[in-house]
C-alpha cells in the first residue's frame, strides 16, 4: 500500500512521521561463530551506569513506556529516557559483514556517533570506544570478548 500518508517497502510500512508502522521479529545475528566480533556489548553512561546487551541477536535501543509499546533489548525508559528526548524505538544495533553496526530509526531527537548526526535508516560502523548519544544521553560503548 502506497500513497499519501505511507511509504511501504519489504521489511517495513513507514508512516508519513516516518515512524516504523511494525517491527519485524528480530532476527539472530550469528556473532558467536565469529571470533572478532564481542560476544556483549556494554553501554556505558554518564552516570557510570552500565548497561548489557549480546550480539547473537539485533539490539534495539529505546524506552518501553508502556506495555503496548515494543520490546526493546536495551531500555532506557528507567534511566529517564523520556526526559533526555530517547524515542520507543530509537536506534538499531546489529552484526552485518563481521561489523557491529548501528542505525538511527527515523527517531524524533536523532542519533549521534562521535559527535556525528547520523542519516536515519544508515548503517554505521560501531567501534570499542565510540560515543553513542541517543537524545542527550550519553554512551560509551565497550566490547566485551
Amino acid at each position: 500500500m502506497t500513497g499519501k500518508h505511507f511509504i511501504e517497502d519489504s521489511e517495513m510500512v513507514v508512516t508519513q512521521f516516518h515512524r516504523p508502522d511494525f517491527r519485524q521479529k528480530q532476527r539472530i545475528t550469528n556473532s558467536l561463530d565469529r571470533p572478532d566480533v564481542p560476544s556483549i556489548l556494554e553501554f556505558e553512561l554518564d552516570d557510570g551506569v552500565t548497561l548489557s546487551a549480546g550480539t547473537d541477536r539485533e539490539i534495539l535501543i529505546g524506552r518501553r513506556a508502556r506495555p503496548e509499546d515494543p520490546e526493546v533489548s536495551l531500555d532506557l525508559e528507567h534511566v529517564n529516557g523520556r526526559d533526555h528526548g530517547v524515542s520507543r524505538c530509537h536506534a538499531m544495533v546489529a552484526v552485518i559483514s563481521d561489523k557491529i553496526t548501528i542505525q538511527d530509526l527515523n527517531s524524533l531527537n536523532h542519533t549521534l556517533l562521535n559527535g556525528q548526526r547520523l542519516i536515519p535508516m544508515k548503517r554505521y560502523t560501531l567501534r570499542d570506544g565510540d560515543i553513542l548519544t541517543v537524545g542527550k544521553l550519553n554512551m560509551c560503548i565497550h566490547y566485551v570478548l
